[in-house]
């Protein structure tokens, strides 16, 4: 859809972002000219009344909401199969891109994460907007570290209309509550679960319930209980495991009931200070009747040790079994294919299919490769890996870019020192007329400014040679049809004017400029066209005196001069003496009628 206008106002630029939903792509606002991102909705959505009821209401509601960490909603609409939003356009990584580049996060880091979240989600909740796929694709750390939520409003437009369709909300099956995987309604504090299993994955490098299906995934979301993150990174304080359990409890009303709450136990955290959050017992489904510090008393501190214990030995137990049974089976091995010198979306698509994950673990530049061709892989071609086994891949960012100065406006020596500075060459000079660009000056460029280019990019120019100069033709007498064709041909613009004439109707009678004249391109050339005559009978004004006889022709639409002659007879004094044309003459309609007057003088 690259170069599309949206809504007569956004030119779509490249496709940024895609999902199960929509596809993201960066755009310029040509009212304000400023870039914008632009959310178009997958055409499914545009052809469920449901769906597009509910998108006009909760679009509506997310352009409202105004937060630091919320992307802002400038615009949004509907045009024919189109359902779109405007956003601001935030550059930086999403935290989905973030856990799989560098794995888990510090906890100290993750806790500043989810605070910004749920600063997020206590502004929408206050204006009644359940976000319902928190997950960490739809969470932007900007270049700044400034953490921004996106996709207020889509999500629960998209999940309400299409509840059981596969690919929405079961599309996302690692982040949603137990109540959804129910397909019962979702609250704030369904929110609160999702941000749990987003905070669980910052802390770990991994989700607490995964599987095969979205739908043996939402099973666990109901039945399992999650494994304490610390068992996985045993660097997390047991402060902030208490939180991530709260936030996972199956039953909502264990869980925290708002987002500040949730926020004021993460800010314990940082802090070093005991939480509140209540120890729940998942599979009892147990509500807590009080909050208290995280301190608990020896003999739950023994219980609770033994617990683990008996935990750890069975994992233990489980891990050699599952060895034993690997090694005399041989048993979820997949040989891994060979992805050097493969595309990244390629190689994605080749280990999707045959059950296996991808993680980009650096990025190079080679100047003599493509953009995102994959560089080397670990493990190599050939080896066996465990099915939903990581291979760990190089690739080629490509060649450093830089943004294309604007030369519109400079000279071509001047454009060329500019280019330098960048790193940029000057490429193909042309000549072109232009309006408004002084002769000898750069009118236009490609590529154009702001656009990213590799370094080296040759910039070409075209140089202004001023105004178009053109030659007036000569159009008097013929058609008027004829004649616009004919001015409009030599680059010239046409304004009619009419008179009434005894020519015939629609014939040229006079132009302006004339036909010869050199003027600028776009001149405009007024001809006066004939149109048809009224005849009308001249009255007789003689013997009248000259203001009657003048208000008697003038009445009947007659242009009236005046010549005086000399008869010399007193009484005749300021009389009409005689008219031209004669009484009784017919002449066309808003004719000159010329009547001479005595002007007695001795």
């Amino acid at each position: 859809m690259s170069g599309e206008i949206i809504n007569g106002r956004y030119v779509l630029g490249d496709l940024i972002g895609a999902g199960g939903m929509a596809d993201v792509y960066r755009a310029t606002d040509n009212l304000l000219g400023r870039t914008v991102a632009v959310k178009i909705l997958h055409p499914q959505y545009a052809k469920d009344p449901v769906f597009v009821e509910r998108f006009k209401r909760e679009a509506q509601a997310a352009a409202n909401l105004n937060h630091p960490n919320v992307v802002s909603v400038y615009d949004w609409g509907i045009e024919g199969d189109t359902s779109f939003l405007v956003m601001e356009y935030i550059q930086g990584k999403t935290l989905k891109d973030i856990i799989i580049e560098n794995g888990p996060l510090l906890p100290e880091r993750a806790i500043e994460i989810a605070i910004a979240i749920c600063s997020a989600l206590e502004a929408a909740h206050k204006q009644g907007i359940v976000h319902r796929d928190i997950k960490p694709q739809n969470v932007t750390v900007t270049r700044s570290n400034q953490i921004k939520v996106t996709d207020f409003g889509i999500a629960r437009a998209v999940g309400d209309s299409a509840m059981t369709q596969t690919g929405t909300i079961m599309g996302t099956a690692q982040y949603i509550s137990p109540e959804q995987a129910q397909g019962q309604s979702a609250d704030p504090r369904s929110d609160l679960y999702s941000l749990g299993i987003v905070l669980y994955e910052m802390l770990t490098g991994r989700v607490p319930f995964d599987g095969e299906t979205p739908v043996a995934i939402a099973y666990k979301h109901v039945r399992e209980d999650p494994l304490p993150p610390s068992m996985l990174n045993p660097d997390i304080p047991p402060e902030l495991e208490a939180v991530v359990m709260k936030a996972l409890a199956k039953n909502p009303d264990n869980r925290y009931q708002s987002a500040p709450e949730m926020q004021a136990d993460l800010e314990r955290c940082l802090e070093g200070a005991p939480v509140y959050a209540t120890p729940v017992l998942q599979a009892e489904d147990v509500s807590p009747t009080e909050a208290f510090p995280l301190s608990p008393a020896p003999s739950v501190a023994k219980r609770r040790s033994n617990t683990w214990a008996w935990v750890v030995l069975g994992v233990i137990i489980a891990l050699a079994c599952g060895i034993g049974v690997w090694a005399a089976l041989g048993a979820g091995k997949i040989a891994v294919p060979n992805l050097v010198g493969k595309k990244l979306v390629e190689a994605e698509k080749i280990l999707e299919q045959k059950g296996l994950k991808i993680k980009v673990i650096k990025t190079v530049r080679d100047p003599e490769k493509a953009k995102d061709v994959i560089i080397s892989q670990e493990p190599s071609a050939g080896k066996r890996i465990s099915k939903n086994g990581t291979v760990k891949v190089v690739v080629n960012a490509g060649p450093e870019e830089v943004a294309v100065p604007n030369l519109v406006g400079l000279s071509s020596s001047e454009a060329a020192g500019v280019l330098k500075k960048y790193d940029l060459e000057l490429g193909t000079v042309t000549e072109t007329f232009h309006d408004s660009v002084e002769k000898g000056k750069i009118a236009s460029q490609s590529p154009s400014a702001g656009e990213k280019v590799p370094k080296g990019t040759k910039v070409n120019i075209a140089i202004s040679k001023g105004q178009e100069i053109v030659t007036v033709p000569d159009v008097v007498g013929i058609d008027v049809e004829a004649a616009t064709k004919q001015l409009e041909k030599a680059g010239l613009s046409v304004q009619k004017e009419e008179q009434a004439s005894t020519e015939k109707i629609g014939k040229v009678l006079s132009q302006t400029p004339a036909a010869g004249e050199r003027v600028p391109k776009g001149t405009s050339v007024t001809i006066v066209v004939a149109i048809e005559t009224k005849m009308v009978t001249v009255p007789s004004v003689v013997g009248k005196d000259a203001s009657e006889a003048r208000s008697i022709l003038e009445g009947k639409g007659f242009t009236v001069e005046e010549q005086t002659t000399e008869v010399k007879i007193p009484s005749e004094k300021n009389k009409v003496q005689g008219q031209n044309p004669q009484p009784g003459a017919n002449v066309p309609e808003g004719s000159t009628v010329t009547i001479f007057v005595e002007a007695y003088n001795f």
